[in-house]
């Protein structure tokens, strides 16, 4: 299914090059920005009641820019190699796309960094180039999420040049030029399988070497793959694509990478429930409009939460409403994401790990609850395996709880559980786990569960972490990861 939909481009100097193109942009009526055809409802039956594009807040369910999805059942996957999903696990800080055919309840739920490579050049501790994109790390919940840092990373400042990295971020326009504001960087072990780029689209060459640039970098767009099929590209475009690190070269004029595949998310017009979030750029408050990376929003008539903020350029927000048969994103609802007047970040889950108050994790989340209020918890104070709520605020590296409470575990919550990995039975798909201290369970695991440091057939021995849903005294698992 097409989604392709003609748009005027935002610039004066895109809106002329891109007459008659198709322009494309990946909001939240985005049902795939990652594998598959592109197509709305690709993973699951149908066209869903709506989608969401945002940045992860929480867990418990999964918290997206504050608004929760129960995600027990949900698909999780990443796009690893052109057209090609694999399962995947979700950490605090990542941008993902989710789609619903329920209200509040995940279907599918695609993890879409914005970037993966190697690391050109620092110019100080909150600002960095790779792949000729410029990335901005942030430091204060007023202008969006606090950047996270993992993967061996912990602050501002660890990044190094020549590292291999996967960035999450926003894109930002900022008059001709687009920088990605990031909203998690991790350290990756070794260099990732392709590269991946997103930025906004200029200088498009047709012909027989199609060719354009996104920021510094010129992309060889010859052979690509161009999804969804029937796809045009055009200047203003926000596209995300894949190449294999040996087609990365460097020229006088900056670094040149010739694209396995291109994506141009389409969008849907009419109807669908759509939240996207971002940051405000191109404020226009005559017009009431701006736009989220390349995204135009018309916001007359939505209602502004919290009543009487006004917007700015900078501001990181969270909009719903759905598509216009332009392209653009028609507003219901604009809604500050500063920290002031919401948590930063929300936790449900078991302890794990724990070292001292200010030293636990909770969904595989670092907490510092060393000054927050303590509520329903044992007079002993917090311990391994209590299960509790947390909200706070993003440190660079997890949250400061400003608040605990302590809980039995709810039916059907997601759980986690420690211990040695016993008797795996590769055709029924199960194991024991033998905590240190507990009662021993039988863990299951199905196609869409992540494996991470470890794998069916190395289980046998192995000290891990499983997360998931207890099922008539089985934990179903969601992931399955080597414990650190």
């Amino acid at each position: 299914m097409s989604l392709n939909v003609h748009f005027h481009a935002l610039q004066p100097k895109w809106r002329a090059l891109s007459a008659g193109l198709g322009l494309a942009f990946c909001l939240a009526l985005i049902a795939s920005c990652g594998g598959g055809d592109g197509a709305v409802g690709s993973g699951g039956t149908g066209v869903p009641y709506g989608v969401t594009q945002g940045t992860v807040n929480g867990f418990g369910s999964i918290v997206v820019d504050g608004v929760s999805y129960d995600d027990r059942a949900a698909r999780v996957v990443t796009e690893v190699a052109p057209g090609q999903d694999a399962p995947s696990d979700v950490k605090l800080g990542d941008r993902v796309s989710l789609d619903y055919q329920t209200a509040g309840v995940a279907q599918v739920v695609r993890v879409e960094s914005a970037l993966a490579g190697q690391v050109a050049s620092t110019v100080s501790a909150t600002q960095f180039s790779m792949l000729g994109q410029d990335i901005r790390v942030n430091t204060s919940a007023s202008t969006g999420p606090v950047t996270q840092f993992g993967g061996g990373y912990s602050q501002p400042g660890d990044v190094r040049a020549g590292d291999s990295i996967e960035v999450h971020g926003v894109v930002v326009v900022q008059g001709s030029a687009a920088l990605i504001q990031a909203t998690r960087i991790d350290k990756l072990a070794s260099a990732p399988a392709y590269l991946r780029v997103t930025g906004v689209v200029a200088n498009v060459a047709g012909g027989a070497s199609p060719a354009f640039t996104l920021g510094m970098l010129t992309v060889d767009a010859t052979g690509a793959s161009l999804l969804p099929a029937g796809a045009l590209l055009a200047n203003g475009q926000t596209v995300t694509l894949l190449a294999l690190p040996g087609a990365l070269t460097q020229a006088n004029v900056g670094p040149r990478l010739k694209a396995a595949q291109i994506r141009v998310a389409g969008v849907q017009a009419g109807g669908l429930d759509a939240y996207q979030s971002g940051s405000i750029s191109q404020l226009d408050t005559q017009a009431k409009t701006f736009t989220l990376g390349s995204l135009l929003v018309r916001y007359a008539g939505a209602a502004i939460t919290p009543s009487g903020a006004s917007l700015e350029n900078g501001h990181y927000v969270q909009v719903r409403g759905s598509a216009a048969g332009e392209g653009a994103l028609v507003a219901t609802a604009v809604m500050m994401r500063d920290g002031e007047s919401e948590a930063e970040a929300e936790l449900k889950g078991n302890i794990t790990g724990y070292v001292s108050p200010g030293s636990f994790n909770v969904r595989g989340v670092l907490v510092d609850a060393s000054r927050a209020t303590l509520s329903g918890c044992p007079n002993t104070g917090l311990a391994d395996g209590l299960y509790v709520e947390i909200s706070g605020s993003l440190s660079s590296n997890g949250v400061v709880a400003a608040t605990a409470h302590c809980d039995g575990e709810p039916a059907n919550a997601t759980v986690e559980r420690e211990g040695l990995a016993n008797a795996v039975d590769l055709t029924a798909l199960r194991f024991t786990l033998n905590p240190e201290q507990g009662d021993v369970i039988v863990v299951s695991w199905s196609d869409s569960t992540f494996f991470g440091g470890v794998s069916p057939a190395t289980l046998s021995g192995k000290k891990v972490h499983a997360e998931g849903t207890i099922v008539n005294g089985v934990l179903v698992a969601t992931q399955v990861k080597l414990e650190d």
